[in-house]
């Protein structure tokens, strides 16, 4: 049996715990409202053996990762690249200066913004060099849905493991169609979905579509359910065409819909919003908005933005752009990466040039235990995650 039967086994097999709590292998450990003790420690040792189980393919690309602090504080982690250190940008800004990188080798290095990509919400940080870079890994070419793939920092630890969830999609409103109906959820005998609502302002109601219909084809494409139909109408942009066949009054005929933008629909408060994605960890500030992004159930830390993720045979699929909620987290994938890299940045930071003299790597503190430091850090992650628990204990004491 191989490794990938292996963690298919073993990802199925902890799917329940998992599902509830697979962030870094401590997530286990802090416990969970609603489970009881003997269910918790189950939970605590499902998680850990099944993290130890990637440890012989993550170990040998730690050296890939990099965590980043600003101020004293890890606040990000970061990929190496050919031009220096990819990591979270707004993370970063918000923390102000005095910033450094720790790699695999524990070495602290001295480091600065030199330029930003706003696009993806990143930031290029020069660091003297000296550690190898994500070119020189195996790129993984041919990423399909449930791919497993994995988070790693520079000790070399899976820090967030999943599977693509989603595939590549903008995540921009205005990059989305909109057919302008309600779809009902009750099954059609037959196949099809009904129409409960049709939006006059909108392509459906200016094509004629009409409450009532119930949609059997999109162009080529049979319709038998409303995830069917509204995962194909997510791959479409608006100023799309599409011939829609409906079902009216026993009779079949085909309308022809030009679809419009995504209006946008606020139907919660932004901080009950952020209230409702925070459940089950912490979230980046900057989650949104991202153009042809990967999603994936792997529940990572805010500060985990940054990491380079990896498929289990130890191939590059992309860098970590933010944890959104408990269930989603946004992987740039690595050709969008290398592309925006290849083009300008959003910024320069004032002073540098390409020719600028690179900072000297220099050890700070060399003689630190890599592992003292990591252990250092997730005392710092439990602290965080006990700081936002009593936040929201207080926050629905008043309400």
């Amino acid at each position: 049996m191989d490794l990938k039967q292996i963690v298919g086994i073993g990802w199925m097999a902890t799917l329940p715990w998992l599902a509830q709590a697979q962030e870094p292998r401590d997530l286990a450990e802090r416990g969970l409202p609603f489970v009881r003790p003997s269910d918790q420690q189950k939970l605590v040792e499902q998680a850990d053996s099944f993290f130890q189980a990637l440890d012989p393919i993550s170990e040998s690309l730690g050296k890939y990762a990099v965590n980043v602090f600003s101020n004293g504080k890890m606040v990000a982690r970061g990929t190496v690249v050919d031009d220096g250190v990819l990591t979270k940008w707004s993370e970063l800004v918000a923390r102000g200066s005095d910033i450094w990188v720790l790699g695999h080798d524990g070495v602290k290095r001295e480091a600065r913004v030199v330029a930003v990509y706003l696009d993806y919400d990143f930031a290029l940080l020069d660091y003297g060099g000296g550690l190898d870079s994500v070119t020189q890994a195996e790129l993984n070419e041919s990423l399909d849905l449930a791919s497993f793939m994995m988070a790693v920092g520079p000790s070399g630890k899976a820090h967030g493991f999943g599977v693509l969830s989603v595939a590549e999609r903008s995540l921009r409103e205005t990059d989305k169609a909109f057919l302008g109906v309600r779809m009902s959820m009750n099954p059609v005998e037959g196949g099809g979905v009904l129409l409960e609502y049709v939006e006059q302002d909108s392509g459906a109601g200016r094509a004629g579509l009409q409450q009532g219909d119930v949609v059997k084809r999109i162009n080529e494409t049979m319709i038998h359910g409303m995830h069917e139909m509204g995962g194909y109408l997510q791959k479409l942009t608006p100023g799309t065409q599409v011939d829609i066949e409906v079902m009216r009054d026993g009779q079949n005929q085909v309308v022809e819909v030009l679809l419009g933008a995504r209006p946008d629909l606020k139907r919660f408060s932004p901080e009950r919003m952020k209230q409702m994605k925070r459940m089950g960890g912490t979230i980046n500030g900057v989650a949104e908005g991202f153009p042809d992004i990967l999603q994936s159930d792997m529940q990572v830390e805010a500060r985990d933005a940054g990491s380079p993720v990896f498929d289990i045979d130890g191939k590059f699929v992309g860098v970590v752009a933010a944890r959104s909620s408990r269930i989603k987290t946004y992987i740039v994938s690595a050709d969008d990466m290398f592309a925006e890299l290849a083009g300008e940045p959003d910024k320069r930071v004032e002073g540098f040039t390409s020719s600028q003299q690179p900072l000297s790597p220099t050890v700070m503190n060399a003689g630190e235990n890599q592992q003292l430091i990591e252990e250092r850090n997730e005392l710092l992650r439990y602290i965080e995650k006990a700081q936002q628990r009593l936040r929201e204990i207080d926050a629905a004491m008043k309400e």
